[in-house]
């Protein structure tokens, strides 16, 4: 699967800890990667969005 660099730099980041969205975050640039399994989400209850890698994100993420 052919990643771009956005997409590669995010998964990157999520490597060290998850990450919430703050409210202005368009959601659509990582879509994508919750859409194939290397992402997963969780809404929080003050409307953002938590960010958390899956395994095969680490794969993905990690040459």
């Amino acid at each position: 699967m052919e990643l771009t660099d956005l997409e590669r730099d995010f998964l990157r980041k999520l490597l060290g800890e998850s990450w919430v969205s703050p409210p202005t975050f368009d959601h659509e640039i990582v879509a994508r990667l919750v859409e194939l399994g290397l992402v997963e989400t969780e809404p929080l209850p003050s409307g953002d969005i938590e960010y958390r890698i899956t395994d095969a994100g680490r794969a993905a993420a990690t040459p």
